[in-house]
Order: C-alpha cells, then sequence, then structure tokens
C-alpha cells in the first residue's frame, strides 16, 4: 500500500513538472505570439477579396510577386524595400482605403498580373532557347550526356592481302 502511495505521489509530481515546463517553454522559432506579427490587412486578406471581385482564384504568392515588380519599378508605387531575406509582412491598417491596397487592386484588375506572368514565362523560353542555341552540356532528351559516334575507319589494308 505504501508503494502504491510513493507511485501516486511521484505521478503528481512529474505531472506538475510537466505543466510547468511546457509553461516556461519559449515559443519556437519562426512563431511568435506576440502582437508585432499581427495583420490587420495583409496580403491573403486582399487575394480573398480580389478573388471575389475577379471571380478566379488569386494566389497569395502570386500576389505578393506582383507587389514586389511594383514596388521595384523606378517611380514605385507601393512602398516596399525588395532586398533578400526581407521577410516582414504586408500590413495596411486601413485595408481596402489604403493608397498601395487601390494602387495593387487597380493593377491586378487591369490585368498585371496575368502580363507580369507571361512576361516571365516568355523570359524563361528565351534563356531556355539560348542554353539549347549554345549546346550547354550537349544533353539529350533525358538529360543524359550524348557521345558523338565516329564511323568505323575503312581499312585500306584488306585489298592488300589479296
Amino acid at each position: 500500500m505504501a508503494k502504491k502511495a510513493a507511485v501516486i505521489e511521484e505521478e503528481i509530481e512529474l505531472d506538475d513538472l510537466d505543466t510547468d515546463v511546457e509553461e516556461t517553454e519559449a515559443p519556437a522559432k519562426g512563431k511568435s505570439n506576440g502582437k508585432a506579427d499581427e495583420v490587420t490587412f495583409g496580403v491573403r486578406d486582399l487575394a480573398e477579396h480580389l478573388s471575389k471581385v475577379m471571380n478566379k482564384t488569386i494566389t497569395p504568392k502570386d500576389l505578393r510577386t506582383q507587389i514586389r515588380r511594383m514596388a521595384r519599378e523606378d517611380t514605385p508605387r507601393v512602398q516596399r524595400e525588395v532586398v533578400a531575406g526581407n521577410r516582414t509582412r504586408y500590413d495596411w491598417p486601413n485595408g481596402l482605403k489604403d493608397p498601395e491596397v487601390k494602387a495593387i487592386i487597380k493593377a491586378v484588375t487591369g490585368g498585371e498580373l496575368e502580363e507580369g506572368k507571361r512576361q516571365a514565362l516568355a523570359e524563361l523560353k528565351e534563356k531556355k532557347a539560348a542554353k539549347k542555341a549554345a549546346g550547354e552540356g550537349g544533353k539529350g532528351k533525358k538529360g543524359k550526356k550524348t557521345k558523338a559516334v565516329a564511323p568505323p575507319e575503312e581499312d585500306e589494308d584488306e585489298d592488300d592481302d589479296e
């Protein structure tokens, strides 16, 4: 009976320890529950709005690509520092009333999103054609290197044997 009581006490103490550890653990890397990461109106919200307005699916990824393109222009329509490693989230507290959001909506409904996709595809095709024309790697259909096969040499000495 004393053993059962000791075992029960140990289980209770271990349970208490588990909850203490869980409460004191730091949040995982990349995930924080602070107010700095809260987005009032972001890219996801804008993509949902545009999907409803245009009656077709607009993904947040495509929308972010369009926004970066707009930020790189000579006279940027979106104020965003486009550098490698900039992972700050887009947030427009005024929602659809924000001037940047209005500019993005105008660009997407004007067809810039599709035009950007077409341009990127055309550039990719040009690069691929240039590589093929330059003969980079001499690769065949399945990526295997092909070897030039020389025709067999004819021996002229064979006629001399007769």
